[in-house]
């Protein structure tokens, strides 16, 4: 049985979503909330498998309520929306899909059916996308993570390095080392997050930290205080 909540201000598209679940029997509705503040709330006391949420709420906008969870805490997301062009948001929390309001009865049951194999995939539902959507401008480019070597801490921005070009991107560095974690990245400095399998060179130090030389030519410090998880992700037992 999925448990699935929605987060819509509407009472009309509840009302309306409402009854066009009643037909998909593996399914149970556990919760509804019209708000950012009765959302989260609702998403922390039922711990829903499935969450159905409107991009734009009276007091928010609905991917930033996902944002600001932990990521053990993050249902999968369908996002309803009234406007294509409001669908982007959708790549940049990992959502599954997007609906367009008013729902239509296909598009919600193949949504559904998407959520099924995710569910069905158990640890493969919380894997990181294979994609990084960033914003420039009116654009959103969406970077491979396979691509990725390098990211640094600029401020309130990181600076994403992948095949040669830099992305910016207005993220916490620890945000994404959490999201990146499982695709083989390591937080190597203070301000920097690095690939372990695209390390090439380590040039040590006198005071115990060292200089890291990554495929792509760049250099990046290493310091000592997070030198155990680098050998531990490049299978190293003690030293280099």
């Amino acid at each position: 049985m999925i448990r699935a909540a929605m987060i819509e201000d509407v009472a009309l598209a509840r009302d309306r979503l409402r009854h066009m679940l009643q037909v998909h029997g593996d399914l149970r509705l556990v919760g509804e909330a019209g708000d950012m503040k009765r959302g989260a709330a609702l998403i922390r006391s039922a711990e829903p498998d499935l969450l159905f949420l409107d991009v734009t709420l009276p007091d928010g906008e609905g991917p930033d309520l996902i944002r600001g969870l932990p990521r053990e805490q993050r249902p999968l997301v369908i996002f309803l929306t009234a406007r294509a062009d409001h669908a982007l948001p959708a790549f940049e929390v990992e959502a599954i899909d997007y609906l367009l309001k008013p729902v239509g009865e296909e598009a919600l049951a193949r949504a559904l059916d998407r959520a099924r194999r995710r569910l069905a995939a158990g640890t493969e539902a919380h894997a990181p996308s294979r994609h990084i959507a960033v914003r420039d401008g009116s654009r959103t480019d969406l970077v491979p993570i396979d691509a990725i070597d390098l990211v640094e801490a600029a401020g309130h921005y990181l600076c994403i390095h992948a095949d040669g070009r830099v992305h910016l991107l207005r993220e916490a560095l620890a945000v994404l080392a959490d999201r990146l974690g499982p695709a083989g990245f390591v937080r190597v400095h203070r301000s920097a997050l690095v690939r372990a399998g695209a390390v090439e060179t380590i040039t040590e130090r006198r005071n115990g930290d060292a200089d890291l030389r990554l495929r792509s030519g760049a250099t990046v410090p290493l310091s000592r205080t997070h030198r155990p998880a680098l050998e531990r992700a490049l299978g190293r037992k003690s030293g280099f």
